[in-house]
């Protein structure tokens, strides 16, 4: 295209004007992005104080909590929590007239005056033969969360031994090794521990594949508050972060502040109760009733109350194959679980002896397809850790594990004693007892209490609250 004068003129008019544009416009870049600069500068110094003053208030929050932790650690020091009759009937479980099993273990036992010089320890294993034999002693139903005298064992020892005397039965559905030692360091102090105490225990209370760690069970988080597991906590967790939190709540005293203000807020929470809490209707005994024998001797979780787990009269005769549960239970026999409740029963025998408490331990009976659930090698390491512990302690071993004086009719199921089973149970120990000039003269009164009834407990009726 051919350019004429007048557009060259014309091209040449606005170059100027072009170069003018550009440079006032390179100015205004700078002017933005040196704005932009300076604004950037300040919202970093805006952040850097503010990032200093939220380290200085974290430090600030740090400094208040650790002394208000030391200000209250005082009052709230852990090893003031102490559990005897005085805090059982301010629990908030007293005032509803329910609570778990292990609340009822510690209210029977710490209400109890004087306290009952024989404690029968165990599992279901010990309370199936306890309470279906006292059923038929007292020819009466059971009330298993208050009828606590073990009135079948009590007649056996009085009949070999010659002395009367009172049986606890501190038995627990459930119950480990561990949470005999949880249950005796809580409630037994010098003032009132037992003179004699029985323990029945099972391969079960030491290697039960269902649990994981002591710290599972719901008889360890009641009576742990009131123990000071010192180098066993150790022992009773399965991982580091369980035991770190049970640390935390030790050791950091507004935690225990908060535990108890919830312990507060619970008890607040009060049930309007019946015009008589102990006494049940005809009917309200035959709801409890239809629950079932088993079930009432394996119990259950969660809180319970007088009345719903009863023991009938007569026991009806049965038999249940229970081996896929145990299959289960039994996996692994030497299972992590197993080397910490060794240290909990070894703790548990050395704790009674600095109580100056005499111990039978009884190794219990089981049929013999339970038996072969565990292997020869389990057998071996297991009876002979009982039979060092118990010399090292000066307790005594009567092992009754496969002892062929127990036949199938002795048994509910693979473990469990029946009525039958437990008379024969009982005659035996106290033939045990009665032969050893240790453990009658541990049940032989100093001087014969007026306190112990002639007549034999019957019913939960004869129960009252304090």
């Amino acid at each position: 295209m051919e350019r004429t004068p007048a557009k060259e003129a014309k091209t040449e008019g606005l170059l100027p004007r072009a170069r003018a544009f550009r440079r006032r416009r390179g100015r205004l870049d700078n002017q933005k992005d040196k704005q932009m600069a300076t604004q950037q500068q300040l919202e970093k110094a805006n952040q850097g104080s503010q990032k200093s003053l939220l380290s200085c208030g974290a430090m600030v929050a740090i400094a208040v909590y650790v002394v208000i932790n030391l200000l209250c650690n005082p009052s709230f020091s852990s090893s003031t929590r102490v559990l005897d009759a005085t805090t059982v009937r301010e629990r908030p479980e007293e005032s509803r007239k329910q609570g778990s099993w292990s609340f009822w273990i510690a209210r029977n036992y710490l209400l109890s005056s004087p306290s009952p010089p024989v404690v029968l320890f165990g599992s279901s294993l010990i309370g199936s033969a306890t309470f279906s034999a006292d059923a038929a002693t007292a020819k009466h139903w059971r009330d298993c969360v208050v009828d606590r005298r073990a009135i079948t064992l009590e007649n056996a020892l009085r009949k070999t031994t010659g002395h009367k005397t009172e049986v606890f039965n501190a038995s627990l559905p459930g119950s480990m090794a561990s949470d005999a030692y949880m249950i005796s360091k809580a409630l037994f102090k010098a003032d009132n521990k037992p003179r004699l105490v029985i323990i029945g225990v099972n391969p079960r209370d030491f290697i039960d594949n269902n649990l994981s760690a002591p710290a599972d069970t719901d008889p360890f988080h009641f009576f742990a508050p009131y123990v000071a597991l010192d180098q066993l906590s150790k022992k009773a967790f399965s991982d580091p972060f369980g035991w770190l939190d049970w640390a935390i709540n030790e050791n950091v005293a507004l935690k225990r502040v908060r535990a108890k203000c919830l312990e507060l807020a619970a008890s607040l929470q009060r049930q309007v109760p019946a015009a008589n809490p102990v006494c049940m209707t005809i009917a309200q005994r035959d709801h409890a009733a239809k629950k079932g024998p088993m079930q009432a001797i394996l119990f259950a979780s969660g809180e319970v109350k007088v009345g719903e787990w009863l023991i009938p009269y007569p026991m009806p005769f049965g038999f249940i194959n229970n081996m896929r549960e145990y299959q289960q239970r039994y996996k692994n026999p030497f299972p992590p679980l197993y080397s910490a409740e060794k240290s909990f029963f070894t703790s548990f025998l050395a704790y009674l002896h600095s109580l100056n408490v005499d111990v039978l331990v009884v190794s219990m009976p089981s049929t013999a397809p339970n038996r072969s659930l565990l292997p020869p090698q389990f057998w071996q390491d297991y009876r002979n850790y009982l039979s060092s512990r118990c010399t090292e302690y000066g307790a005594q071993l009567l092992d009754l594990s496969d002892d062929q004086r127990f036949g199938q009719y002795d048994y509910l199921d693979t473990v469990h004693l029946n009525g039958n089973g437990g008379f024969k149970l009982f005659s035996i120990i106290a033939e045990k007892v009665a032969q050893s000039p240790r453990l009658a003269a541990a049940i032989a009164p100093m001087k014969q209490p007026a306190e112990l009834r002639d007549e034999v407990q019957t019913t939960s009726v004869e129960n009252s609250w304090h």
